[in-house]
């Protein structure tokens, strides 16, 4: 199985990159908690998985975020193929996709 986690700064696109993945046939999942990635390649492998899985994984999961790099260490001592993708782009960039969809940024309820 192959397993990428989409990461990165929030505005940067990674909604549009998993719209793409999912195009072109890949099991998708946004906002997965990292604790959750042992039991859904578990469930995935019993199910006969074998194709693609992207998770789509950043701030919004929290303080949750600092167990991702133990759970793809972990996915991968375990035998599987995981890649992570981050994707950033400049400030202004950002801040002007804020504007277009009048969203509030995720780190702004803490104070960020």
């Amino acid at each position: 199985m192959h397993l990428t986690v989409v990461t990165g700064m929030s505005g940067a696109g990674k909604t549009q990159a998993l719209r793409m993945f999912e195009d072109f046939g890949y099991f998708c999942i946004d906002n997965m908690p990292p604790a959750l990635l042992p039991k859904l390649m578990e469930m995935y492998m019993s199910a006969g998985g074998g194709a693609n899985v992207v998770l789509v994984i950043d701030a919004r999961v929290g303080e949750m975020i600092t167990e991702l790099l133990e759970q793809i260490k972990y996915i991968r001592s375990q035998g599987h193929r995981c890649e992570i993708l981050f994707l950033d782009a400049n400030d202004e960039t950002l801040v002007n996709r804020y504007k277009e969809t009048r969203r509030s940024h995720p780190l702004s309820r803490t104070g960020r």
